[in-house]
């Protein structure tokens, strides 16, 4: 029985790992995540920074009930080797690794609080190894990710997302302008010479032309704003490209950075759930009869002169 209530949350530990490497192993593949700033990805964004925070809550809830080598490792290696299903050979066995010495530095560091702590306070003693632990984890993706994004800059380049060259233009763009046509006018020929050609077809049919093309001449043509903005669009794009293809080599790091900040801010925030949740969590606990807290007097030895 006593095994089984140290092995409470190593289940709950485990099925968040799993929904965080399932949802985390598509963005290793593309760039657009980052980049896009649209609701759904900032929604899949969150949900991700959530899972970390929760996988490494979980863990930490796991490990101060468990304490004992013989059940954390067991543990933290299957859970290591979730990624190997999910990412492929290389980056699954990297990730894997860089998992498993998350959690085992994570758990020395619990063990040496559970042994000299004074008094339990769950929010204070708890919330600093969560968001170690987050940020642990965090570092250990951001590295694979750079790994993984390498590969793909090295084999088809670096192209700016179109969604972020679309917001940026609709930014530039004055308002209104959206209704807004533009007027190219086309070749044009004397009036006189067009009244000719049109009573003598012939002329044009010995050069290989079609008679009806004469009514397209001197017409202005209309371009519709949104040719006009596909036009800006590629020459934005162009001029990008140009401005960065000297620099492709860095551009992994720097993904790399921004994806590593773009958690790292985001679990922060999530954090501020968890002392919230540390303290409902052992509330239930102690009113289930889950744990119990046992006050003890201890000898104080002071100096008097």
């Amino acid at each position: 029985m006593l095994i089984l209530k140290k092995l409470t949350f190593a289940p709950l530990f485990l099925i968040s790992l799993i929904l965080l490497i399932y949802n985390l192993a598509p963005l290793l593949k593309t760039y657009d995540l980052i980049f896009s700033l649209s609701a759904n990805n900032l929604i899949q964004l969150v949900i991700i920074s959530a899972l970390i925070s929760m996988s490494s809550f979980l863990f930490v809830l796991f490990s101060i009930f468990s304490l004992n080598w013989k059940l954390i490792l067991p543990v933290g290696i299957f859970g290591s080797l979730i990624p190997m299903a999910f990412v492929n050979q290389s980056l699954g066995l990297l990730m894997s690794t860089g998992i498993l010495v998350s959690l085992v530095l994570s758990y020395i560091n619990l063990d040496n609080i559970m042994n000299t702590y004074l008094t339990f306070q769950p929010i204070s003693l708890l919330g600093p190894p969560i968001r170690r632990l987050c940020s642990f984890l965090i570092i250990t993706f951001s590295i694979v990710y750079f790994l993984g994004i390498n590969k793909v800059v090295t084999e088809i380049g670096f192209q700016i997302p179109d969604s972020l060259i679309d917001t940026a233009l609709k930014i530039a763009q004055p308002a209104g302008s959206s209704q807004l046509q533009t007027t190219m006018p086309e070749l044009s020929i004397p009036e006189q010479q067009l009244e000719m050609l049109k009573k003598n077809p012939d002329i044009l049919k010995q050069s290989g032309l079609d008679p009806t093309i004469l009514d397209t001449l001197n017409q202005p043509e209309k371009v519709s704003s949104g040719q006009t903005s596909e036009l800006i669009k590629k020459t934005v794009n162009d001029q990008i490209q140009s401005f960065l293809k000297p620099y492709l080599s860095f551009i992994p790091a720097l993904l790399a950075i921004l994806l590593f900040l773009t958690f790292q801010s985001l679990a922060s925030i999530v954090n501020l759930l968890i002392y919230p949740l540390l303290w409902l969590v052992f509330y239930i606990l102690e009113k289930s009869r889950f744990v119990k807290f046992e006050i003890e007097q201890r000898p104080v030895k002071k100096m008097v002169i």
